[in-house]
């Protein structure tokens, strides 16, 4: 299913409901209602599917495969669904099924580790239980901003752009931490991280320090009101390419 298969709002259009979203969709509201309403077998799959770093170095080694599809919270549920929804779709349209489900498993694992990392240090860390695919939707939110971030979306019925979504959502997961603690939103900070990591499809620490750089230098120019200007021999049409195309 490709992007233009969307629905226009306006100048807005809605993702497509693609194949891989749906299921994911499908697989999370089924086990977040089956805990609750299951009892004590609920209470023992919660355990299982959570992400617990203690555990994880006891053995359960599947956990930070599963605990994105646990959301006891309804509320939560529905709002982490829509952001699946309508960050997952575009990008799954774009990328492909198979990259978007790597990315989807790749980003929640790699958050996972890392905090299981930190977990060997911090005891309130190791015993904790993580669930839900909040970290997920930082890691979309992340990607979105770096592959589409001229993309105007609704952020809470305000238009945006993408590109804002990044440093919105890390400064909302600081806040959080900042009143609660860090301790609960650990892994939804490595998301945002592993997204902007994936999306770029960096494989290789020489790759990840080449589109440090490159960031690093667009952002200088940005900051330096540099503008575009288009030589009388450019083709109509056809921007300038890379960092050199910032002129005074």
């Amino acid at each position: 299913m490709s992007p233009r298969s969307s629905m226009p709002m306006g100048n807005f259009a809605l993702p497509p409901f693609t194949r891989a979203v749906k299921w994911l969709l499908i697989a999370t509201v089924a086990v977040s209602i089956l805990v609750p309403i299951t009892g004590a077998f609920g209470d023992k799959l919660k355990f299982l599917l959570a992400f617990i770093p203690a555990a994880f170095w006891h053995g359960y080694v599947w956990q930070p495969f599963t605990y994105t599809f646990l959301n006891p919270d309804p509320l939560g549920l529905v709002f982490a669904g829509l952001g699946l929804w309508l960050m997952g779709g575009s990008l799954e349209a774009m990328w492909g099924t198979r990259r978007f489900v790597t990315f989807y498993f790749a980003t929640s694992v790699l958050a996972a580790l890392a905090t299981a990392v930190i977990g060997i240090f911090a005891g309130s860390v190791a015993g904790f239980a993580y669930f839900g695919n909040w970290v997920v939707i930082e890691a979309l939110a992340a990607a979105f901003a770096v592959s589409l971030p001229s993309a105007r979306i609704f952020l809470y019925f305000f238009p945006i752009e993408a590109r804002l979504l990044l440093p919105i959502s890390a400064g909302i997961t600081l806040l959080f931490m900042i009143f609660y603690g860090p301790v609960p939103y650990l892994p939804q900070m490595f998301a945002l991280g592993a997204g902007v990591l994936f999306a770029g499809g960096v494989r290789t620490p020489k790759q990840l320090l080449l589109r440090l750089r490159v960031w690093w230098i667009d952002r200088r120019m940005r900051s330096r009101r540099l503008r575009v200007v288009r030589r009388e021999d450019d083709v109509p049409g056809r921007g300038r390419s890379g960092s050199d195309k910032y002129l005074h």
